[in-house]
């Protein structure tokens, strides 16, 4: 649990960073309050209040509860068990387009990762919590492979993937590497290797290879996982 200081710091962060004037009026400056709403309960570290929201807002509360009153209706907003917004299904369903872009771009260059080292690779992003995959593919030739399911996901920090979002989350307390490895670490018996994904979009994501442990010459293989990002965010534009 994060300490008062830190979260009311990380919003004063956030007035300052949010700090524009906005000069529309009528439904516009009602759209970007609500914009401004989102990205704030997006970015804080846990929940936050609708007073608090309200005036980091700089409106009046009551306008504030209006205004996630109709957020909370079209599913946008959701509240947690002690009354604190989160960010809601509906922006989840919105974030899919854009992960089945990425998805598409990655598709041919993991089954290519997969069939040259033998390894499942796997594409995985930050959702805002956790690391998640979101897709993977397989070599098809061999008896036994290791399954990577979409849809999983595990802590940030944990595991070759992990490592790699967090630090593209947080590089000053943990500075980007060309790759990142783990064994034993979100599955008992099992290797990974990573290397970010460096997309225009900013989304922290990584692509990465699993293995049953041995010993493997794991440059080369982060300079395979390399080239294969490189294209993919080539596609992405």
């Amino acid at each position: 649990m994060k300490s008062k200081h830190s979260t009311d710091h990380q919003m004063t962060r956030l007035q300052t960073e949010n700090s524009r004037e906005l000069k529309t009026d009528g439904g516009s400056q009602t759209l970007a309050r609500g914009l401004r709403a989102l990205e704030m309960i997006g970015s804080v570290s846990e929940p936050i209040s609708v007073a608090a929201l309200s005036q980091e807002l700089k409106i009046h509360r009551s306008m504030g509860y209006r205004l996630v009153k109709t957020l909370e209706l079209t599913g946008f907003v959701e509240r947690d068990a002690m009354g604190g917004l989160i960010l809601g299904s509906k922006l989840a369903i919105l974030a899919r387009g854009v992960a089945k872009d990425l998805r598409s771009a990655a598709a041919p260059e993991l089954a290519a990762i997969a069939e040259t080292l033998q390894m499942t690779a796997f594409l995985v992003a930050y959702d805002g919590e956790f690391a998640v995959t979101l897709s993977s593919a397989e070599p098809k030739n061999l008896e036994t492979t290791l399954g990577k399911r979409p849809g999983s996901r595990h802590a940030v920090g944990q595991g070759a993937p992990g490592k790699v979002i967090q630090s593209l989350l947080k590089p000053k307390k943990f500075p980007p590497q060309p790759f990142e490895v783990s064994e034993n670490e979100v599955i008992h018996g099992i290797a990974s290797i990573a290397v970010p994904l460096h997309l225009s979009s900013g989304q922290p994501a990584a692509i990465a290879v699993l293995y049953l442990p041995h010993k493997v010459n794991e440059a080369k293989v982060a300079k395979i996982l390399a080239s294969a990002a490189s294209r993919i965010c080539a596609v992405m534009g």
